[in-house]
């Protein structure tokens, strides 16, 4: 086994254009968790899926120029690149039309990148790669060997028509650790029946439900709550900053709470960094715009007014 230093950060599902009212940007939820990983020095690889077009060569090329390796990226000879148009409402919030039948839902496992997986710290994967039935077979076969130590981060990440009960309980049984926001953990509270009231008890019975080691939910302007199988519960107020839009916020908060998660760092000092990530990506356009960690570290020290939930106040331990 190689030391943790060189073990590959997996992420796998969709490579994609955001078509925004002001041009397309390359985004996806995977790439995006990819790129804030690399970008904080990790040996990171997306697993995905391209088409031979115009948009798949100029994605290869923006990925690469992110810094990530285009290996284990596959170029699909029949199925266009993935697009989805995204409208954004007054406060950058984002609403999707995600194409279907494109180059990533056909996403295999070619041997180069069998060989990674037996090596990987981290499996990072979404829902929305997992509409078409063989990304789920992918997806099935990389759990299947990974090495028994490694972290796998299951971000929910509902789209429309893009998702089914099956499928999420699926994931959730396969996940260590769930990402999700306030409004998808009301979707499996509602969807599985779940009983708590609050949302520090709807995570913990996530988590129990599930066996899951930990859940992290987002909260929009408000923060975000996390819970582990230890029996954690923290909240970290939310950061109050002038939001362009919102894509890509998400991502970077997993990406920097996982950071610092595999540093064995306490989960409030996680959970703030991963806030504070979130909350700069909303003031700039684009979800993989560059973030240094000095960069994140200065914001941090001269953080703007937080935006505190009073009924969460009583887990908020800001370190």
């Amino acid at each position: 086994m190689d030391t943790d230093l060189h073990r590959p950060i997996l992420s796998f599902g969709e490579v994609l254009w955001d078509l925004l009212p002001d041009g397309p940007a390359l985004g996806g939820a995977p790439l995006n968790f990819a790129a804030r990983m690399q970008a904080f020095g990790h040996p990171t690889q997306i697993i995905s899926r391209v088409g031979q077009d115009s948009l798949g060569q100029q994605a290869l090329l923006g990925i690469q120029k992110l810094g990530l390796s285009t290996s284990c990226i596959q170029e699909d000879t029949h199925q266009p690149t993935g697009t989805v148009e995204i409208q954004l409402d007054a406060f950058g919030n984002a609403d999707y039309h995600i194409l279907q039948s494109v180059a990533y839902d056909d996403i295999i496992l070619p041997n180069e990148t069998e060989l990674l997986v037996p090596r990987a710290k981290v499996l990072y994967f979404g829902s929305l790669v997992q509409r078409s039935l063989r990304a789920r077979q992918t997806l099935k076969q990389i759990v299947a060997i990974l090495p028994e130590d490694a972290m796998i981060v299951y971000d929910l990440n509902l789209r429309k028509d893009c998702y089914s009960r099956e499928t999420i309980h699926a994931s959730l049984e396969i996940a260590q650790w769930m990402k999700c926001n306030e409004e998808e953990s009301r979707w499996v509270a509602d969807t599985f029946e779940l009983k708590a009231n609050s949302l520090p008890e709807r995570a913990v019975e996530i988590l129990e439900r599930w066996h899951l080691e930990g859940v992290v939910m987002t909260l929009g302007s408000k923060g975000a709550l996390a819970v582990t199988c230890s029996g954690q519960i923290v909240y970290q107020p939310g950061f109050q900053v002038q939001a362009l839009e919102t894509i890509g916020a998400g991502d970077a908060t997993t990406a920097a709470f996982v950071h610092h998660w595999l540093a064995k760092d306490p989960l409030p000092f996680c959970l703030r960094r991963g806030c504070a990530l979130g909350s700069m990506v909303t003031t700039q356009h684009g979800a993989t715009q560059s973030i240094s960690m000095n960069e994140l570290n200065q914001w941090i020290r001269t953080a703007p007014l937080q935006v505190m939930d009073p009924t969460l106040e009583p887990w908020c331990k800001n370190p």
